[in-house]
């Protein structure tokens, strides 16, 4: 069985507590054929305080399996190959975890909520401030449940200096445990088994350890992995019409889950150029309905072709997930001399830039240098607005927000050197080691913000609000042990 507890202090004299429960029972069976057949199976029965009573229990399972092909007679002549193996593993697996409005806060007693304030109701010919549930009590929730998938193989070869390995994975998630936000739609938030997901994609890596000579080693070593996903279903009784709002539910910044859709996608307007003179107005389709408007101004285009700019012609503009992330390290010694690159990169991903584009105290005391090509007259430009803080209509937000995360960085960089111990011994000191490190060196990205890394929730994630500057750290340092 196993607890959990949690306090957070908050001021000076309140706290807040919680705790949860949960009992396993787990049966594994391994069964091993000649050393190079291989099977594992195991079964477990959960039961988690945080699910309703009539849900609470609940079975997963996964099975395993191993073939250690380099030890077949048929491999036995391939003399480049040490060691082969394939590798498959299939089950299901469990997530009793719900989180609260801030995607953050972990909901450990979810058939009881909290209260939300601010809510004035009548009493009498009396307005009174009250307190409401922060959400709708749902007896119906159980456990998310993750049915995986995968198949690989690894492997050694030319006397076991290169070292790869690759892997295909699939997982589909069903029954997510959402907390759905439906407050501006007048109606209470809901906590529900909605919809489902999946995440697909390959991975590789592969390493080579070479020694060149008695004095230089060389290490250098890659990894990669493809990533895709997509929402196959949200909660079908949703009143907000099979959509999830993450981040913001509005019209300036708001990312979405929607079926068919990667999970948390930018959703806006897509800029059709800009309006250059009073006459361009006229012929184009009106747009009162999202705001006033002048020359200067984004054009947007008529999605739905109904002759009408308004809210249903946004449309999902961007993705925040990369297409695939990738790393690196190259490590070198020669005698005493060390050295070693950790590099890293995304790339394919979305960024929505909200600071310099949306309503921002950025605006109000500067600007970036972006505005420099901004409209000041017919033919000026076509894509970068007027400046100005009357025109509110360019506070919509749309593909003019969005920019391209990928990046390659320099993760970390270091040089040392060891003392030979036997210089050493004199001053009864075992090993000395002094070195120079230096983290977060170079990066190189497309977009105009401080970093191209921006976290968020499950949701919502990929806005840059002008933060997250990521600092060179340069360090020296001196390891001594007697």
């Amino acid at each position: 069985m196993n607890n959990g507890f949690g306090y957070v202090f908050q001021g000076d004299a309140s706290t807040v507590q919680s705790e949860y429960s949960t009992v396993s029972y787990l049966a594994r069976g391994l069964y091993n054929y000649k050393n190079k057949y291989y099977l594992n199976a195991s079964f477990r029965d959960d039961a988690s305080s945080r699910i309703p009573a009539k849900n609470r229990h609940q079975q997963f399972w996964s099975l395993g399996g191993a073939w250690e092909l380099s030890k077949e007679d048929f491999m036995q002549n391939v003399k480049q190959i040490n060691f082969l193996k394939l590798k498959a593993s299939v089950g299901v697996l469990g997530n009793q975890s719900a989180y609260a409005s801030d995607f953050t806060t972990p909901l450990n007693y979810p058939s009881y909520p909290g209260l939300k304030p601010g809510v004035v109701v009548p009493f009498g010919q009396v307005l009174v401030t009250a307190n409401l549930p922060a959400y709708r009590v749902n007896p119906d929730l159980k456990w998310e449940t993750v049915n995986a998938f995968d198949i690989g193989f690894e492997g050694t070869a030319f006397d076991n200096r290169l070292h790869f390995e690759a892997t295909y994975y699939n997982k589909v998630t069903k029954d997510m445990m959402t907390y759905v936000d439906l407050s501006s739609l007048g109606l209470d938030d809901q906590l529900e088994n909605g919809g489902k997901l999946k995440n697909w994609g390959e991975e590789f890596s592969a390493s080579w350890n070479q020694k060149v000579n008695q004095d230089l080693t060389i290490n250098i070593g890659g990894n990669i992995t493809f990533m895709k996903n997509k929402v196959l279903s949200v909660a079908a009784d949703l009143p907000s019409g099979q959509i999830i709002r993450g981040f913001a539910n509005n019209s300036s910044a708001e990312a979405r889950t929607i079926p068919g859709y990667p999970i948390g996608s930018f959703y806006g307007y897509v800029v059709d150029g800009l309006y250059q003179s009073n006459l361009d107005i006229l012929n184009s389709p009106p747009a009162s309905s999202i705001g006033t408007y002048r020359p200067g101004d984004f054009k947007f285009k008529d999605i739905n072709g109904d002759g009408v700019i308004d809210a249903n012609d946004r449309t999902v503009i961007g993705n925040p997930s990369p297409d695939f992330i990738y790393g690196g390290t190259i490590g070198a010694t020669y005698k005493r001399f060390n050295a070693s690159i950790d590099l890293g990169g995304v790339y394919g991903n979305e960024i929505f830039r909200v600071w310099g584009s949306l309503e921002s105290p950025f605006q109000r005391v500067n600007y970036p240098a972006l505005k420099i090509d901004r409209w000041h007259g017919a033919g000026t430009s076509n894509w970068e607005p007027i400046i100005s803080q009357a025109d509110r209509f360019n506070y919509n937000g749309s593909t003019y927000n969005i920019e391209d995360g990928s990046y390659f960085r320099i993760r970390n960089l270091q040089v040392g050197y060891d003392f030979d111990p036997k210089m050493l011994s004199k001053a009864y000191i075992k090993n000395l080691r002094v070195y120079a490190n230096v983290q977060n060196l170079k990066t190189w990205k497309h977009n105009n913000g401080y970093t191209a890394e921006y976290g968020g929730d499950a949701t919502g994630f990929g806005f840059d609000f002008a933060g997250g500057a990521i600092p060179r750290i340069v360090t020296f340092g001196l390891n001594v042990t007697f």
